[in-house]
């Protein structure tokens, strides 16, 4: 995970762990499928903007809050807005109509229903790891929006 605190310096822990994991097999298997992408730092709008017909892009923003009350968006400095994540459905959807697929991952909630609403919905429940309250960490849900 990589995520910044609001002077734009790297605020994610290590941890202490006994015995941690390394998934050296899984990071293989990345390695070699990943062969035969491109992988780009950089504005979701310059990026899309580069995408020709076939391409397939991936998109990970920060999640919409779960509800009112968890409002944490700022992975980054600078954050990411409700209207920049209505705009990436936006774009999504134009590039799908030019031949690209879209994915974009986020959280499953009435708010990404509404935003991500012209594109095909995979639900799944995922469990969280990381949370500033050890005892609070569950299963939540995701979504994917496929555009294509």
């Amino acid at each position: 995970m990589c995520r910044y605190n609001k002077s734009g310096g790297f605020n994610v822990p290590f941890g202490s762990y006994v015995k941690p994991y390394f998934p050296e097999k899984e990071m293989m298997h990345f390695l070699n499928v990943a062969k035969n992408a491109t992988f780009v730092c950089g504005d979701f709008v310059s990026l899309m903007n580069r995408s020709r017909r076939g391409d397939v892009v991936y998109c990970d923003p920060p999640y919409v809050p779960l509800s009112p009350t968890a409002s944490f968006t700022s992975y980054a400095a600078q954050g990411f807005s409700y209207d920049q994540q209505v705009e990436l459905a936006y774009r999504a959807q134009h590039l799908a109509d030019r031949g690209v697929k879209v994915v974009i991952s986020n959280h499953d909630n009435a708010i990404t229903r509404k935003i991500y609403e012209h594109a095909t919905i995979e639900s799944f429940p995922v469990r969280r790891f990381i949370s500033c309250d050890g005892n609070s960490r569950g299963n939540a849900k995701e979504l994917l929006a496929i555009y294509q």
